[in-house]
């Protein structure tokens, strides 16, 4: 279940604005030199440029309505536990507009997944992940999302099947 919510959120789901600025500030008000994170931004030309590689329809139309995705993530456990808690605290004090709308425990795995609703269309997600092997990823995506697309793509790729 866990590795189809990284993949779902991952490949899918873009960031915006508003989720970004969670990104920006856990990093400004967590973030400890002593402490290593990995961030990752992908941005829009990027995103267009993987709609171009797929041959899928589908997967071309959900990419094309993407922003950007941005990752945190940690590999050492000590850490990891530490940057979970204070991402929880965070979102549940400066980020009080989103909604949790799926947690999750599971063999040592914890997953929470805030929302907000900008619209019919538009939703910032924010996913908070802390594996039981001790990595931490924090994805930030919003905008127009395509479920059907997402459960392809997440199956498809549970499956060892990929896209060109």
């Amino acid at each position: 279940m866990r590795k189809i919510l990284v993949i779902w959120f991952s490949f899918l789901l873009p960031g915006t604005l508003l989720a970004d600025n969670f990104v920006s500030a856990f990093m400004d008000k967590c973030a400890e030199p002593e402490r290593p994170l990995s961030n990752v931004n992908i941005g829009k030309a990027m995103l267009e440029k993987m709609a171009a590689n797929t041959y899928d329809e589908e997967l071309k139309n959900a990419f094309k309505e993407l922003n950007s995705i941005r990752i945190i993530s940690s590999d050492n456990v000590d850490d990891s536990k530490y940057y979970y808690q204070k991402a929880t605290e965070l979102i549940k004090e400066s980020f009080y507009d989103y909604d949790e709308a799926v947690s999750l425990t599971e063999m040592g795995s914890k997953i929470s997944v805030w929302m907000k609703r900008l619209g019919e269309e538009k939703q910032d997600l924010i996913l908070i992940m802390l594996e039981g092997d001790g990595k931490l990823s924090i994805i930030t995506v919003s905008g127009k999302i395509d479920f059907d697309s997402i459960s392809k793509l997440a199956g498809s790729l549970r499956n060892g099947q990929q896209f060109p």
